[in-house]
């Protein structure tokens, strides 16, 4: 059997419905990796910033090894964080971690964030977790 001409009418139409549809839920993901990777870089360079304020101030005593200490380390980092404005480029930014390494000379420092994925969160409340971690070293050149 054949099928008449006006049979057939319409389903080119489905078709490129279906791919502009497809075409649009590829956009949002390729729109949604990329501001979550912006998101992501712009949490490390506040990460950088804060443990590197974190260190800057540190006193040295004459013939000693400067040494941090972890409550050092979290409360310079949330000081530099809360100067900085920080907390208005980053939603639920929080030092998530601050300790020293084991010769008390490193500073390390891991902040949290959340990110929103454009265009998904009208439809649903996509939100995504952004950690980053960085260190810094203290040393003194005499």
């Amino acid at each position: 059997m054949r099928r008449l001409p006006h049979e057939e009418s319409g389903q080119i139409s489905i078709l490129t419905l279906g791919f502009f549809a497809l075409l649009l839920l590829l956009c949002a993901v390729v729109l949604g990796a990329t501001a979550v990777n912006l998101q992501a870089r712009q949490l490390l360079a506040e990460a950088d910033g804060a443990v590197s304020a974190a260190v800057e101030h540190q006193s040295v005593a004459p013939g000693r090894a400067p040494q941090l200490s972890d409550a050092q380390i979290r409360h310079r980092a949330q000081e530099h964080l809360e100067l900085s404005e920080a907390h208005s480029r980053h939603d639920n930014l929080t030092v998530v971690a601050a300790w020293t390494g084991a010769d008390g000379q490193t500073a390390h420092l891991r902040l949290g964030a959340t990110a929103e994925l454009p265009l998904v969160h009208r439809i649903l409340p996509a939100r995504v977790e952004l950690v980053q971690e960085s260190h810094t070293r203290l040393e003194v050149d005499r």
